[in-house]
């Protein structure tokens, strides 16, 4: 008998941030490494704070807000929501953040077949361990919220990427 997949909303969200080892694999492999480590010797609270001030900082990236404080402002909103609904969270990184990611990949016309698949690839291969609890174990191994590392690294590399991107469009335009 198939067991359920644990978070089945959360499955296309996955692999987003696996996209980035196609455009900038040492600096992925890189904050990896190093904010796994971070990470292990955080505690809870610490590992929940990182996490909240990180998903901010990125989420706010979705609104097409000049004015910083409006659109950190709007994205603390957005967290505070879904602090107090978690599905609403789910909901947001699935239908809106993560196609919002893919789209601008195409935009960016930089290896897009690759990055579909691996973000694809890394979408599907969570269903079989997930269904296999491997996440509970990962709890036991590395604690609770152990998979905070590779979203702060997530979040770095996507800001240093398009950091990049933008500055080396300024300044060929100039």
């Amino acid at each position: 008998m198939m067991m359920l997949i644990k978070y089945p909303l959360l499955i296309p969200t996955f692999g987003h941030g696996a996209t980035s080892l196609i455009v900038s694999p040492y600096a992925t492999l890189a904050s990896n490494f190093f904010s796994g480590l971070c990470i292990y010797y955080c505690s809870f609270f610490q590992r929940v704070t990182l996490l909240i001030v990180f998903s901010i900082y990125h989420i706010a990236d979705d609104f097409n807000i000049r004015n910083k404080i409006y659109k950190y402002s709007w994205s603390s909103l957005f967290h505070l929501a879904w602090l107090k609904w978690p599905l609403l969270s789910k909901c947001y990184l699935t239908l809106v953040h993560t196609p919002r990611h893919y789209f601008n990949i195409y935009k960016k016309k930089l290896r897009v077949t690759q990055q579909f698949i691996i973000g694809l690839g890394t979408s599907l291969v969570a269903i079989p361990f997930l269904n296999a609890n491997l996440d509970s174990k990962l709890n036991s191994i590395f604690g609770e919220l152990w998979y905070v590392a590779p979203i702060i690294a997530h979040i770095i590399v996507h800001s240093y990427y398009n950091n990049n991107i933008i500055n080396n469009v300024t300044s060929s335009a100039n």
